[in-house]
């Protein structure tokens, strides 16, 4: 009876979960067997044929494939990295500390959508950023340069989401215990020596997670590149989620699930091997 009863709280949880993610989930891989489009009422089951097709799409998908894999390394190293040092600053006591900590988490509040809009007018040719940049002679085509533009867009979601790590890594630095520190010190240890030895082990896993989690919100990212770029230009910044989204305007429900199952499959597969790696990181260390 005790245990019927403790497992009934899981009820809520396990039909959300079920409702919301692996019902459309499963729906979405037998959408990925039929001819389905949001233009003809009839379905018919195809078997593999819109796998078969994206193998014979297989460079535009390729290129795709590789700026999901490009912008989301791109963005866990920014907002991982530049997280940690502003954790690592933040965590230090001084006047407008806890006023500038609430600066960096700010913008994550912002709409996405909005804040790719507002973005993509500061950064356009004739934009605010070129009209100061220009009397140096740095301005630049941020977003209609092939070379630039996916670099551009990864810099504005950094600079957007780099609070979240901030707030989670600063949370591992605040509980490391000051017994360690103090004796690190006593030991004659300077700044640079007990973050290196003592803190950034101790949040080592913090750290691992940011990162994790990051890089596959990176894989599936699109509201950032739709809004800033559309995925241009041209392919620059076609990613596979903007990708499936053009297929989803031409009716094409069944090759665009097709599309979206093996994003899943690469999601999954990339993020067991990194967790795999981390795991192997933090027990040998």
């Amino acid at each position: 009876m005790i245990h019927t009863y403790r497992y009934a709280f899981l009820i809520p949880a396990v039909t959300v979960f079920t409702v919301f993610f692996l019902l459309p989930a499963f729906f979405g891989m037998y959408l990925s067997l039929t001819d389905a489009s949001t233009y003809v009422p009839d379905t018919h089951f195809v078997g593999l044929a819109n796998y078969r097709l994206m193998a014979g799409d297989s460079s535009v998908l390729w290129n795709a494939t590789w700026n999901q894999f490009l912008y989301a390394a791109c963005v866990t190293v920014g907002k991982t990295g530049l997280g940690v040092a502003i954790a690592f600053l933040l965590n230090r006591t001084f006047t407008g500390a806890k006023v500038l900590r609430v600066v960096v988490y700010l913008p994550i509040m912002f709409s996405t959508i909005v804040v790719g809009l507002l973005f993509g007018y500061i950064l356009k040719a004739d934009g605010p950023l070129n009209a100061l940049l220009a009397p140096f002679g740095l301005d630049q085509n941020w977003l209609g340069s092939f070379d630039l533009a996916l670099y551009s867009v990864t810099a504005v979601d950094t600079w957007m989401g780099v609070g979240w790590t901030v707030v989670l890594v600063l949370a591992a630095l605040q509980a490391v215990p000051q017994e360690l520190i103090e004796s690190a010190q006593l030991d004659g240890a300077g700044a640079w020596q007990t973050a290196r030895h003592i803190k950034i082990p101790y949040i080592r896993h913090a750290i691992n997670l940011a990162a994790l989690l990051t890089f596959i919100t990176g894989m599936k990212a699109f509201d950032m590149i739709y809004a800033t770029t559309g995925g241009g230009p041209g392919t620059a910044t076609e990613v596979l989620t903007s990708y499936v989204y053009k297929q989803l305007n031409t009716g094409a429900l069944g090759y665009a699930s097709a599309v979206n199952v093996v994003q899943f499959l690469l999601i999954t597969s990339v993020a067991l091997v990194i967790n795999r790696f981390v795991r192997r990181m933090e027990a040998t260390a």
